[in-house]
């Protein structure tokens, strides 16, 4: 028996980086809104899991997002003390390579821009400080104190608890099948069979990470029809994690190491997030090569882990860490990366529907904008527009 359509303000589809930080803006605007996801976050099924995330001010991927980072910054902080935890550590961060590199270039141009304070030196400073590292002499290296992690499980979970206490509804288990929309309601169709269930409401945000290419086409009732699949042109790849045993090695601790990100000219850059007190399981220094890939559907994400990448990002930790090459692997798993043509986010109202946000293609650099794209995302949805500086990252359908 089809359940009768149930009802609220806003539903959001996907309650993991950017929906469950999106339900708690929602939910402490009084808003009605309803969450749901196909499984029960946080989980480990998507991009937001793995004990840390990098947050970084300086950013040289582009420095329009330095303003939405100095607000996400906020939002991490507020979220922390609404909720109790410690979510974001400042360790800092060193980014490097050859003279020239572009971590390094575009850090210095998003610090000159926004009045950061960063340092700039080369690979010798580097091992001086931090002698941790191998690296060669003459590397440009940039470094921001203010960069570290933030715990990603504890974020989700933390929103979504604070989101329930403040009146929102989370519906958990459960795969959307359809939605549509008319411009000023949607609809919105879980399950199947007699487990089948609908919901109304006046917006609709989607924000369901690697699963967004099946989900980010609509009915457009009396328009247009079906909009074309995954109109984003996003493309989710399936990416390996890597911990190190630490062996009680002070100088892989947060403590004691910064986060740091090693370019390496035409093959991924290497990065890791030094371990830290109450991190649980697993644990040891976290590494990846980023943008490592391949590409795969986020089904995949549970396929036993290639050992063959494990050893490649091993081998490129060893080069800039030399003992690692010494140290067990404590664990690996998989993350899934959703990546957009450009390697930009893609955030703002779908072209095709008015009362539709979508949040997507956030190219394994988003989870540290979480309470700001929640903001934008909650703006959206209730007002149709948001004062936040996100046009950059309006999608092009």
């Amino acid at each position: 028996m089809v359940q009768p359509i149930e009802h609220a303000d806003v539903v959001v589809v996907g309650l993991g980086t950017m929906g469950s930080a999106t339900l708690l803006e929602l939910a402490r605007r009084g808003v009605r809104a309803l969450g749901i996801d196909r499984f029960a976050p946080p989980h480990d099924r998507g991009s937001a899991h793995g004990g840390s995330r990098v947050i970084r001010l300086a950013y040289f991927e582009h420095s329009d997002y330095v303003p939405l980072l100095r607000r996400a910054y906020e939002g991490f902080e507020r979220l922390e003390r609404d909720a109790g935890v410690v979510l974001k550590t400042e360790c800092g961060v060193v980014m490097g390579g050859v003279a020239g590199n572009p971590a390094s270039v575009g850090m210095l141009r998003s610090a000159r821009e926004h009045d950061l304070d960063v340092e700039h030196f080369d690979g010798a400073e580097l091992m001086q400080r931090w002698p941790q590292f191998a690296v060669p002499r003459d590397w440009e290296i940039v470094r921001e104190a203010r960069g570290g992690f933030v715990r990603p499980e504890a974020t989700v979970r933390a929103a979504l608890a604070e989101a329930e206490r403040l009146g929102a509804t989370i519906v958990r288990n459960m795969p959307i099948t359809r939605w549509e929309s008319d411009g000023r309601r949607v609809r919105v169709f879980g399950g199947a069979g007699s487990s089948t269930r609908r919901w109304e409401a006046g917006a609709l945000v989607l924000s369901s990470g690697a699963w967004m290419p099946g989900l980010s086409a609509g009915v457009s009732v009396g328009g247009s029809g079906v909009v074309a699949s995954n109109p984003f042109a996003l493309r989710p790849t399936r990416e390996t994690l890597v911990w190190l045993d630490d062996e009680g090695d002070r100088g892989w601790h947060a403590s004691e190491m910064p986060v740091w990100f090693f370019d390496r000219g035409s093959a991924p850059p290497v990065y890791g997030i030094p371990a830290f007190d109450g991190m649980g399981s697993p644990q040891g220094l976290k590494v990846g090569l980023h943008g490592r890939g391949p590409d795969a559907a986020p089904e995949s994400i549970g396929d036993a882990v290639d050992p063959a990448i494990v050893d490649e990002t091993r081998a490129a930790t060893s080069e800039r860490i030399p003992v690692a090459v010494s140290r067990a692997t404590s664990h690996a798993c998989h993350c899934m990366y959703t990546m957009s043509p450009d390697g930009h986010f893609v955030v703002g109202l779908h072209p095709e529907f008015a009362n539709v946000a979508v949040a997507c293609g956030f190219s394994g650099h988003g989870f540290k904008f979480a309470p700001v794209i929640g903001e934008a995302l909650a703006d959206l949805a209730v007002d149709g527009r948001t004062e936040l500086p996100i046009g950059f990252l309006a999608p092009r359908g």
